[in-house]
């Protein structure tokens, strides 16, 4: 399955597309006036998309009803829109959906036959194609009328045509600034300018149904993104992208723990300096002014407290064998007395 797009008030630019996740488009071959300036595909527009490897598909379509003017106008059509096609470098042999752009009755459905009858002559019936709710689309492939259904789900219900190339889905998406339809391809050829023969591989419906669920998976639904992982600018992001913002929001922490380390290691220096700080503000002072004073006289005291301690020890000071003196002194005085 592809995704594409359908675009009239602007060009959004097959950068912006591809950006975007799609990879087709289907343009319009007609006018829009000044009040669609960018309905109508221009060259420069096919050569833009090209670069980019964006598939082109061809749409006609000038009112909604337009195709109840029956066989003569599908000619003219035809014609003008197989011009347009040729002018942005596109191939004949490919199909233009012309547009039912209301809810067809069975009443209309004949004059909308009659419409791609006229379309068929000028681009053959195997290259015509019908835009349009599940009976419009179906009563014409039934007639044998269009050979390519385009079925939006506009008035479809949940009816399916299983003959369909492509699903118009009634989700929009803003692209390079303008709003465009979403639209899924449902075939391997669903139109497209650039198809080959060759570009069919043999791929297996079950294989391309995981194909599909890998790329869901990977984009989200709708390539639109994961609303589980969440998204500033959207309304989800995929799965590449929500690892791409884990990581980065990883390394955010990351440098915000490194910081809160610096600032836990600088508090506890504050700490250990607030601490050693009060230890000394709780010892015992003197009051001012004599704490001025307090050190140096804490250290002549600790000298003091030395000296005396080995006063004792030291020869010849005053008082040393005074005791002595005084005893031989009376005992001298004693003898005397008793002679």
């Amino acid at each position: 399955m592809r995704f594409g797009l359908d675009y009239a008030a602007a060009r959004p630019g097959g950068a912006a597309i591809r950006a975007a996740g799609f990879d087709f488009v289907v343009r319009y071959l007609s006018d829009g006036g000044v009040t669609l300036p960018g309905k109508l595909l221009t060259p420069a527009e096919a050569d833009d998309l090209r670069a980019h490897g964006v598939s082109i598909v061809s749409n006609w379509e000038t009112t909604a009803t337009r195709m109840l003017d029956g066989y003569g106008a599908g000619v003219v059509d035809a014609r003008a829109g197989l011009a347009q096609v040729l002018r942005c470098g596109g191939r004949p042999d490919r199909p233009i959906y012309f547009s039912a752009d209301f809810d067809v009755t069975a009443q209309d459905q004949q004059r909308v036959n009659a419409y791609l009858d006229g379309a068929a002559t000028v681009l053959d019936v195997a290259n015509v194609g019908i835009y349009g709710g599940y009976w419009s689309v179906s009563r014409a492939l039934d007639a044998g009328s269009a050979s390519w259904a385009w079925q939006t789900d506009a008035w479809s219900g949940s009816t399916v045509e299983a003959r369909r190339s492509i699903r118009q889905t009634l989700r929009q998406q803003l692209v390079g600034g303008v709003v465009c339809d979403v639209n899924e391809a449902e075939t391997t050829d669903f139109g497209q300018w650039d198809f080959l023969a060759q570009e069919d591989a043999d791929v297996t419906p079950e294989q391309e149904a995981v194909l599909r669920d890998i790329q869901i998976q990977l984009r989200g639904p709708g390539l639109a993104g994961w609303p589980q992982l969440g998204d500033a600018d959207g309304p989800g992001r995929t799965l590449v992208d929500g690892v791409a913002a884990a990581l980065a929001r990883i390394a955010e922490l990351e440098g915000a723990v490194g910081e809160l380390r610096t600032e836990i290691s600088e508090l506890e220096a504050t700490t250990a300096d607030l601490t050693e700080q009060v230890q000394r503000l709780t010892g015992r002072h003197w009051p001012w002014p004599l704490s001025l004073i307090e050190g140096p006289a804490a250290l002549v005291g600790e000298q003091l407290a030395r000296l005396e301690a080995i006063l004792p020890d030291l020869p010849g000071l005053p008082g040393q064998g005074a005791g002595t003196q005084h005893t031989s002194s009376s005992s001298a005085v004693d003898s005397r007395a008793t002679r």
